[in-house]
């Protein structure tokens, strides 16, 4: 099984979830479209050994997108937990950068299927009622999470969308 972030969850109710993430390192890189794949390329190749280190690292999920007005703006994979911060090593291509996500609470919608910015927007909309509901402020923007490779059925798909929030 591919390695994920680890989180603990807080909270469930039907799509929604509150989890409370451990801290990752991410390497990111600019985006601008769902369907390019060009930022997932570059951080590709990091991982098989463009880096400083030529190290090769291990492939994990899900690959997060920063979503913001206009739709996509970063694409970036997690570096495997056993790499602390320090041990991730740095890119050499300068259109990627080395991001430490702190602990965090964050509120989740799942879903299925292949990913449409206006589903995305509906989905977010209903996120958005039930960190409301549950009392919780919004910290950051919209991050997408993907766990599957594009070949994968897009019944068998799962998608999160995520932001990070604090006790209102």
């Amino acid at each position: 099984m591919i390695e994920q972030p680890k989180y603990k969850v807080l909270k469930q109710a039907g799509s929604f979830e509150l989890r409370h993430y451990q801290s990752f390192t991410m390497i990111e890189s600019f985006d601008n479209n769902l369907k390019s794949y060009n930022g997932f390329r570059l951080i590709f190749d990091f991982i098989q050994g463009s880096n400083q280190n030529n190290q090769k690292i291990a492939m994990t999920a899900p690959v997060v997108n920063h979503l913001d007005e206009k739709g996509i703006h970063t694409t970036a994979f997690v570096m495997p937990s056993k790499m602390k911060h320090d041990d991730v090593p740095l890119p050499i291509d300068q259109n990627l950068k080395k991001v430490l996500v702190p602990e965090r609470i964050c509120a989740v919608y799942k879903f299925r299927f292949n990913p449409k910015m206006e589903n995305i927007r509906n989905y977010e909309q209903d996120l958005r009622s039930w960190i409301e509901q549950e009392g919780y402020t919004i910290l950051g923007e919209l991050r997408l999470a993907r766990y599957n490779p594009p070949f994968i059925p897009g019944f068998l798909k799962r998608n999160e969308l995520w932001f990070e929030v604090i006790r209102t």
